[in-house]
Formats: structure tokens, sequence, C-alpha cells
């Protein structure tokens, strides 16, 4: 008896099942098709990324190429047809600080300046990137001169949140220092001596800053 009951219910079950086909068949089918077009075109896109990756790469290489035989004029404009041609690529990010350099090397601070800068604007640009940025156009300031304005710009770059925080409060000191104002230099670099790791360069620099502007090593410690 029990066979017969099994023999029903199997029955039952299949019917269920080719009433459910019928019914949404045609949608279970749709979703699975979806499923599979969805992966292929996420195995095309990141086979794509890859090769547009590496066409970037050659390019970026060919650029600096070029830069290491002298052809400074040519390489930089690959490089800022590479970072305007991929702004999302990790090679056009460094295509675009390769060519602040070369625009400092050949000399054109204005032009570095103007690149660094429109870096650090670059909200698409990771903030650690952003900061490195600002600070390398902080140098270009720096070495014009320095000044008040500089002043200015550093003190927005000394939040905790950014990685370079040690450098930006040494250059500060530097600009301090460059322009006459003692007192405030001193109490810069006191206050990097604080901050700095015991192993790190910047609390040598420090120590030896602190000497020439004529504190004794008993006093090195921020008051």
């Amino acid at each position: 008896m029990s066979d017969i009951f099994r023999e029903v219910d199997e029955e039952v079950r299949q019917e269920q099942i080719v009433t459910f086909l019928k019914r949404y068949g045609k949608y279970v089918a749709a979703v699975i098709l979806l499923a599979i077009v969805i992966v292929v075109g996420y195995r095309y896109w990141e086979d794509r990324q890859r090769h547009e990756h590496a066409a970037t790469g050659d390019e970026f290489g060919a650029a600096m190429t070029l830069a290491a035989e002298g052809k400074t004029a040519e390489a930089l404009a690959g490089l800022k047809t590479l970072a305007a041609e991929a702004p999302d690529d990790s090679y056009g990010l460094l295509a675009r600080f390769r060519q602040a350099e070369l625009e400092v090397e050949a000399a054109d601070t204005k032009a570095a300046q103007a690149t660094y800068d429109a870096i650090a604007a670059d909200t698409g640009v990771e903030k650690v990137y952003r900061d490195l940025a600002a600070y390398y156009g902080a140098l270009l300031m720096l070495d014009a001169g320095g000044g008040a304005e500089l002043d200015k710009r550093l003190d927005g770059m000394s939040g905790t949140d950014n990685v370079w925080r040690l450098s930006v409060m040494e250059l500060k000191g530097l600009n301090q220092y460059k322009t006459g104002q003692r007192d405030a230099a001193v109490a810069t670099f006191r206050e990097l001596l604080a901050a700095a790791p015991d192993d790190a360069s910047f609390k040598v620099r420090a120590q030896q800053m602190l000497a020439v502007l004529g504190v004794p090593q008993s006093e090195f410690a921020t008051k």
C-alpha cells in the first residue's frame, strides 16, 4: 500500500513541476539567461580592462623612454595625452605626477605648480595622492621663496588625516626659518621632534634645525 501512495506522491509532484514550468518556465529561463549574460559581460569587461591597462602601461613606458633620451617636449605630450585618455587608470595618475617632474626639470615651475594643484583638487583621485601632490606643490613654493601664502597653504594641510603630516610640519618649519620667523620655527621643529617616531629621520633633522636656530640641546623638548 505504501508503494501505491509513494507512486501517487511522485506523480503529483511531477504534475506540480510541469504546471510550474508551464506557468513560470519562461521567467526562469529569462533569469538564467540574464545571469549568463551578466557573467559573460563581466568576464569580457575584466579582459578588456586588463588589455587597456597593459596598453596604457606601454604608452607610459614609451613616454619615459622619450624622457630618458632627452626628448622632454615629446615625453610631456605623451604624458598629457595619457593622463587625459586614462584618468581613472593608475598609469594615468602616474603620468600626471611624472608630467609635473618633467616640467620642473624643464624649469617650467609655473606649469608644474598648476599640474600639482590640479591633482590636489581632483576629488576623483585618492586623498593620499591628492595630499602628496599638494605637498610637492608646496615644495615648489618654498623653492620660489615661500612666505605667508605658503604658511597658509601648509596650515590647511596639517590635519591628522594627512599621511604626509610630518613632511608638511617639516616644510612649515623650513618656511618659517627661511622667512625669518625664528620663534615660530623653533616651536614647529619642537612639535615635529615630539611627533616623529624615535627611529625617524624627521627627528634627526628637527634636532639639527633646532641647533641651527640656536636652541641648546637641553631645551629641545616642547615647552
